[in-house]
């Protein structure tokens, strides 16, 4: 049997690991960078923690004087809710800092994994014996934004249109849902969207 030999460029090579590890770490940009910089020689380290967050504040200023500023070009996006920890500028309740491969601070690494941070603070959400899938999996950004949202509770979009991003299967009791929804009557009017006592999550 004849064996085939591959000869490839090994900087190649390095890119092609680097896309598998990246791929295998979630390929979050946080995991990525950290990947890149134990890598790759001089790959530039995120700045320090500090000058993220004055970033944010930075950029809330701006969008404030935007506000104001009634000739700017710029889009004013109104703010509907923003997550406390966030507004209260308590980052380390959810990011934790880790020196990065130069010495300095990466920020944007969680204090737990993605599915099991919120449930630090939001303990209670799923005591109910009947639990709505991406709740029960922690895909809590399914729904919701992570620092602040347009729309009420930090949703992703209009709770009109939330439920039918994933919903779009014929409802059972058909003529029911119609009427409430020619009657503007949203889904959370019934049916809790973490978890319930019932099926379905009736309240």
């Amino acid at each position: 049997m004849r064996r085939i030999y591959l000869h490839l460029n090994p900087f190649f090579c390095l890119v092609l690991l680097v896309c598998v590890v990246c791929t295998a770490s979630g390929c979050d940009p946080v995991s990525r960078h950290k990947v890149l910089t134990s890598v790759l020689d001089g790959y530039p380290t995120l700045p320090p923690v500090e000058e993220l967050c004055r970033e944010h504040e930075e950029r809330a200023k701006a969008a404030c004087l935007n506000k104001t500023n009634v000739n700017s070009l710029l889009p004013v996006v109104e703010t509907a809710s923003v997550h406390s920890p966030y507004e209260e500028k308590r980052c380390n309740d959810c990011h934790r800092e880790n020196k990065g491969a130069g010495g300095g601070e990466e920020e944007g690494l969680l204090v737990k994994p993605r599915e099991e941070l919120c449930f630090i603070c939001h303990k209670d959400i799923l005591a109910k014996p009947f639990q709505h899938g991406p709740a029960a999996v922690g895909d809590c950004l399914a729904c919701h934004l992570p620092h602040e949202s347009k729309f009420p509770s930090l949703l992703n979009v209009n709770k009109e249109a939330l439920c039918i991003k994933c919903h779009v299967e014929r409802r059972k009791a058909a003529r029911m849902h119609d009427q409430f929804a020619e009657k503007g009557l949203t889904c959370e009017g019934c049916h809790d969207p973490h978890a319930g006592n019932t099926y379905f999550f009736l309240k």
